[in-house]
């Protein structure tokens, strides 16, 4: 069996943080459109193909995390890496569930957004993203 190395491993991780900061920047005006609108109270007056719209950019945004997840499990880790790593990983998850539970709080038949599920959605994925960053600023530490 090959042995994992930073070689090996750093420009996965790169790759995968690249993804998610990309992501990030493309479904931010959406979020903020959205945000607003419920902050307004106006979330019912939307244009209803703008609203469906931004559920299925949000339910992409998912799927992209989801992969970049699905990335991260399979890279192999150099041993002095692996506990940070794991953190990274649990980080990385719980985002991606948080993105979900964005995506599942918009009810596209009625129009609606469950404020509740949405608003704990928006704090945890805030939670997330900064162990997530904490979590490779680390790797990134150790490897240097």
């Amino acid at each position: 069996m090959k042995k994992a190395t930073v070689q090996t491993y750093m420009p996965v991780l790169s790759k995968i943080i690249e993804s998610t900061e990309k992501m990030g920047e493309e479904l931010n005006p959406s979020f903020e459109k959205l945000r607003k609108a419920i902050d307004d109270d106006a979330v019912a007056e939307m244009v209803p193909a703008e609203f469906s719209d931004i559920q299925l950019e949000f339910s992409d945004g998912t799927e992209q995390y989801e992969q970049n997840l699905a990335q991260l499990k399979k890279v192999g880790v150099p041993a002095r890496l692996i506990g940070r790593h794991r953190n990274l990983i649990n980080a990385y998850e719980a985002y991606t569930k948080a993105c979900a539970a964005m995506t599942a709080s918009m009810d596209l038949e009625n129009q609606t957004i469950d404020v509740a599920a949405f608003n704990q959605a928006e704090s945890d994925q805030e939670t997330e993203m900064g162990r997530i960053s904490n979590n490779v600023q680390r790797i990134m530490s150790t490897v240097m």
